[in-house]
Order: C-alpha cells, then structure tokens, then sequence
C-alpha cells in the first residue's frame, strides 16, 4: 500500500493572495485516506474517507471477496460501509471510482466561518491533484461529530431533538454545496466534473 505524505508547499496551489495556506493537506493515501483541514496555522480538522472501484466491486459480487474490500479495522465504519454496499452499491452499476467520506470533522471554533463551503469548493480539485485514481463521485452518510474528552465521536441520538437537528442542518448544508439524497437511504452523493 502506497503512502503519499504532503507539506503545505505540495498542496492545493490555486488559492487567491489572500488565502495563501491551503486549507487540504493529504496525510495518508490508501485505500482509506486522510486529509487534514488546516487555518493558517493549525490543523482544524479532517475528512476520513474510503476509495471505493466500482469495477473491483461488482467483479468480486459473486464472491466472499467482497467481504475483504468492504473490511476495515474499525467496527462501526465496516458496519457503515456495509450498510453503504447493500442500500447503494448493490443496487446501482457503479463502474468508476468514489470517494466515501467516513468522517468529516472541523472543529467546533472554526465552524459556521464558511470553512466547509471552502472545503467543498477545493476538494474536487484536490482529488483531481492527489489521488491516482479519478474520483466520479463523492459520497457520505450525514452524521454529527463532536470531540468528547478528546476523542471525535458520531453523537446521533434520534431520540435528542437537538442532536436530530444538528443533523437536518448537516443535511441541508450539505445539499446546498450540490449533495442529493439517494432514494430514500440515509446517503448522499456529489457527482464530480471530469
């Protein structure tokens, strides 16, 4: 598995003068990616994501290998992704490359400052430049993170009114930089420019 590590000075470059620090930087590049969220002198947060071939995919369908591609170290990111592959995945050919992101977290000082508009704005382009594989799609399953002791975790309570509307806030910002709901599944997706 290929490691790809990036400095601010090998990051996104077409930021305006005012906005000269990148605000992506790539960290760790295989099949699960990490890419940090940074202000002009700290990291501010990441975006966790899945590189999903859609080939790869459907030709292992007839097999136990597709249990492989859809494993992960973490229980509940496995159990998300499965939950992806059954209500999306299984019923659609998808025959290019995605981008599932697992997790999205910025931190509670930086938001509502316009951060994640900015991040939507740049991430296609950031794909394009540093991953191998050519993105057709950006997917994700909107979800509240909050750091609790120091540890980022997924808070969603259906039962927390306030929890239930952090969540339809996400889901509204998230449609208004271009995402839509699959069917009537708990996902959304981004096509991307080619």
């Amino acid at each position: 598995m290929e490691t790809i590590e990036s400095d601010s000075d090998d990051s996104d470059s077409n930021n305006s003068d005012s906005d000269k620090q990148p605000i992506l930087t790539l960290s760790n590049y295989t099949k699960e990616v990490l890419i940090y969220i940074t202000s002009e002198k700290e990291k501010i947060g990441y975006i966790k994501g899945v590189l999903l071939n859609g080939e790869n995919i459907f030709n292992e369908l007839e097999s136990d290998e597709i249990l492989k591609i859809l494993e992960f170290a973490d229980s509940e990111k496995e159990s998300e992704m499965k939950s992806f592959y059954i209500q999306v995945l299984s019923k659609k050919k998808l025959k290019d490359n995605a981008f599932y992101i697992t997790e999205l977290f910025i931190e509670k000082e930086h938001r509502k400052k316009g951060v994640g508009r900015k991040l939507f704005d740049k991430l296609p382009e950031f794909l394009r430049k540093h991953i191998i594989e050519p993105i057709a799609y950006i997917y994700l399953m909107p979800g509240p993170l909050e750091k609790i002791n120091g540890e980022v975790k997924y808070i969603m309570n259906s039962k927390d009114e306030q929890m239930v509307s952090l969540k339809q806030r996400l889901i509204k910002f998230y449609k208004s930089v271009g995402f839509k709901r699959i069917g009537k599944t708990e996902f959304y997706y981004k096509e991307q420019a080619s």
